[in-house]
């Protein structure tokens, strides 16, 4: 008996054994993938080291199993990285990379990664109706849509947090653009399950919810997604549409005729405060163009909005707001720099970055000891907010020379576009008189 029971003990740890050597080298390749990309992302491309880079890491994910590519693939995603950067790493593992089932787990998983965010944004994303070069077949995009309709139908009615109703917000404004009105003969399965689910969490989400209260406005911008703008009420309403093109264009309108429509501008000060991020964002982004509107009244509202606001979004178009208008806000920079140093503050990379670029735009008006603080608060985060960091030194010019140290050592683990931005624009503006690295 106790030489069976040894057997089997022995038996189950080399099964053991076995699991954590596989599972080793799963993670192994996931480190190796991980590196590989890095090198790839730091190095110029068609040189030695980015080929290089390519080439094993495109043989590493063809040699490894196909049900191992989400996780390769999810290690990959940056939620920093700029446009594209993501969306490319994706196109390594060729089309239709992942099985659906698996997206429907991680899609279902409330305790899903950063990472993992990061790629379902970045793989809905392909449901664009512009992508049609994409690495998605229109056959697996309509499973993609399936599953996002099934997931939102059974979120109807459940308490989501914010995080998850803006990834929600991201992946639905993906995909809606492929499903206009049409005639009832040209409907979709899929898109007509979506928009049911659509209706279905809107009726039972609560009065908190960005995610329900954009998709009413939505559903009726379906009948005319691409609406010739004619009046006030109509621009404001597409405020809120779920392509960005279109936003932009009638903040653009906004902008031009706020100045002269004075109920009108206080309707748009009115969304600042509107429950929906895109809708507060670009309400914001209407004093862009509006640049000469009620500083006394606009400034302060957007401080406020980038230094305060809960959403990136918005926090970034309050930022442009300020920028545009450089010279109304250079009462700005004491109050600015408070922000930034006050220990009591955890204001994250994007808004750090939104701070110190509104900063740069302000360089002028500083004060030569305001001018040496943000030497110092710009060195001190490039590595957690290298674009608005760098963009800052760059205005600061020869003043920031004490700041090349903390640069070049920056630079060495920097991306190619942050190299190339260092190298051609940042240490010239700092040291004139040095040839171009």
């Amino acid at each position: 008996m106790r030489r069976w029971l040894g057997v089997a003990m022995r038996a189950v740890l080399g099964v053991a054994a076995l699991v954590a050597v596989s599972g080793a080298a799963r993670a192994d390749e996931i480190a190796q993938a991980t590196a590989l990309w890095q090198q790839m992302r730091g190095a110029e491309p068609d040189t030695a080291d980015f080929k290089s880079a390519q080439w094993k890491l495109t043989a590493l994910i063809g040699t490894t199993a196909k049900p191992r590519h989400l996780a390769m693939a999810t290690a990959l995603m940056d939620r920093k990285a700029r446009r594209g950067v993501n969306g490319s790493a994706i196109e390594l593992f060729g089309k239709d990379p992942f099985e659906v089932a698996d997206i429907r787990r991680m899609l279902s998983d409330p305790q899903r990664s950063f990472q993992q965010r990061e790629l379902l944004k970045t793989y809905y994303s392909e449901c664009r109706p512009e992508s049609s070069a994409s690495l998605l077949s229109e056959a697996y995009r309509k499973k993609l849509v399936g599953v996002l309709a099934d997931r939102l139908g059974a979120l109807a009615g459940q308490p989501m947090h914010y995080g998850e109703q803006r990834l929600f917000v991201h992946l639905i404004s993906a995909v809606l653009g492929r499903y206009p009105a049409r005639a009832d003969k040209d409907k979709s399965p899929e898109g007509e399950k979506l928009i049911k689910s659509l209706v279905a969490y809107a009726d039972k989400g609560n009065r908190a919810d960005t995610l329900a209260a954009a998709i009413p406005v939505w559903l009726d911008l379906r009948k005319n997604p691409v609406a010739q703008i004619s009046n006030f009420g109509e621009a404001i309403r597409l405020l809120g549409h779920w392509d960005p093109l279109e936003r932009l264009k009638a903040a653009a309108w906004l902008g031009d005729r706020v100045g002269s429509d004075e109920k009108g501008a206080q309707v748009v000060l009115a969304m600042l405060d509107d429950l929906r991020d895109e809708a507060r964002a670009e309400a914001a982004r209407v004093f862009s163009f509006a640049a000469g509107y009620k500083p006394q009244t606009v400034v302060p509202r957007m401080v406020g909005l980038m230094t305060e606001d809960i959403s990136t979004v918005v926090q970034t178009a309050a930022a442009e707001a300020l920028s545009a208008r450089a010279e109304q806000g250079a009462r700005q920079i004491e109050p600015l720099l408070g922000v930034l140093t006050s220990p009591s503050r955890r204001l994250g990379s994007n808004r750090t970055n939104c701070i110190l670029t509104v900063l740069s735009k302000l360089v002028a008006y500083a004060r030569p000891s305001q001018k040496a603080s943000m030497v110092d608060l710009a060195a001190l985060r490039l590595r957690t907010s290298p674009d608005g960091a760098l963009a800052l030194l760059e205005a600061l010019g020869p003043g920031a020379a004490s700041a090349i140290p903390a640069i070049k050592e920056y630079r060495s683990s920097a991306d190619r576009f942050q190299k190339a931005y260092i190298n051609l624009h940042v240490l010239p503006a700092i040291q004139p008189n040095e040839p171009p690295k």
